[in-house]
């Protein structure tokens, strides 16, 4: 379980998130909504540790999370292509082995002729889908997905959806999303 204790955040004096708790169980999956600008990138930073709250605290009960994260903004290789942005932040799919399971499960939601090819030569929203699988295939017992279905058309999403759901197993699902189609049996987080 992780559990969100009056959180409190503030940039410059203006106050983002204020006194916000939650409890989140082990495979639970969790949808935080909100406005932009409300604060859900700050929350899934403070809960990854990569921001430290002014007040209250991020408690992982003494458990030790490993997270598979999806951040807002890409953050891929450009002159990688696909299968190689998934390989290389994982060290257990180096080899041929690894390789063709990144392939596998990138052709579940991009077209098999994009997964060579250099990201940078990728639609916004190839792009996401690779940030997602990169994701997918962490061993993290958390997952923390950022706008993952940001650019995609809603024929993509639904796979994207399914893809998500296919692959989750039981692990702890945190993500933020503007549209909620297809996400009806997520617990709601608003801020």
């Amino acid at each position: 379980m992780i559990v969100l204790r009056d959180l409190t955040k503030a940039y410059d004096g203006r106050m983002v998130i204020e006194r916000f708790s939650a409890e989140l169980q082990e495979g639970g999956k969790y949808l935080i909504t909100a406005p932009s600008g409300a604060g859900k990138t700050t929350l899934l930073r403070l809960i990854l540790g990569l921001e430290k709250p002014d007040a209250g605290e991020v408690d992982f009960q003494g458990q030790e999370p490993r997270f598979g994260v999806c951040f807002q903004e890409d953050r891929l290789f450009s002159s990688f292509s696909a299968v190689q942005n998934v390989v290389s932040v994982h060290s257990f799919l180096k080899g041929a082995d690894g390789e063709a399971r990144a392939r596998s499960m990138l052709a579940e939601i991009l077209p098999e002729e994009e997964l060579g090819k250099p990201v940078s030569e990728l639609s916004g929203g190839m792009k996401r889908r690779v940030s997602l699988v990169r994701a997918m295939m962490s061993d993290g017992n958390v997952l923390v997905l950022d706008e993952p279905f940001t650019g995609l058309d809603d024929e993509t999403r639904r796979r994207a959806i399914h893809f998500l759901e296919k692959h989750r197993g039981d692990r702890t699902l945190i993500l933020t999303s503007h549209v909620t189609d297809g996400l009806s049996d997520f617990e709601i987080l608003s801020l």
